[in-house]
């Protein structure tokens, strides 16, 4: 009786102590559109086992990528662990894991969206008296400005004005 009682506190340990399968999702949490890169990250507690869908952050870089312009991003491979707090013996119990991605492409490919032709390009203001008027790219870049200066924009509005722009 007691070697059983011993056991099953021995089996309870280590069931304890070798976690549970957590599914986690990935999310983005910084990146540089001059660099052309995305990092996508998912985090983690003590006594989990995280199971994480790669395909996913692929994806969400992919589109992320999308809205300046390229057409794909692929992992730089490895990962980095940010370390968010550690137990008495210096092991990292819980924090962030780090993956970035680089967007690739070529950004002078035409879109999927069609293409308005050069002659019908009309800017959205009138240029100012004595003024050059811009040139299509110009105008284009400078709307990009304007957009990338914005704040308080969802993803979706984003990308929507991005592929607006784009098209003209």
């Amino acid at each position: 009786m007691r070697v059983t009682k011993k056991l099953i506190i021995a089996l309870a340990a280590a069931v304890t102590l070798t976690g549970c399968a957590t599914p986690k999702n990935f999310y983005a949490v910084g990146g540089s559109r001059a660099d052309g890169t995305i990092d996508m990250a998912y985090d983690f507690a003590q006594f989990e086992k995280p199971v994480v869908n790669h395909q996913q952050a692929q994806s969400i870089a992919k589109s992320k990528c999308g809205v300046w312009g390229y057409g794909r991003a692929e992992s730089f491979g490895g990962q980095t662990v940010n370390c968010q707090q550690r137990d008495g013996w210096g092991n990292c119990v819980a924090g962030q894991v780090l993956i970035k991605y680089q967007c690739q492409g070529n950004l002078d490919a035409p879109t999927s969206a069609a293409v308005v032709p050069a002659a019908s390009f009309v800017p959205s203001a009138p240029a100012a008296a004595g003024s050059i008027p811009l040139s299509k790219e110009q105008w284009k870049q400078q709307q990009l400005d304007r957009l990338q200066g914005e704040t308080g924009l969802s993803y979706e509005e984003y990308q929507r004005r991005y592929q607006q722009i784009m098209v003209q």
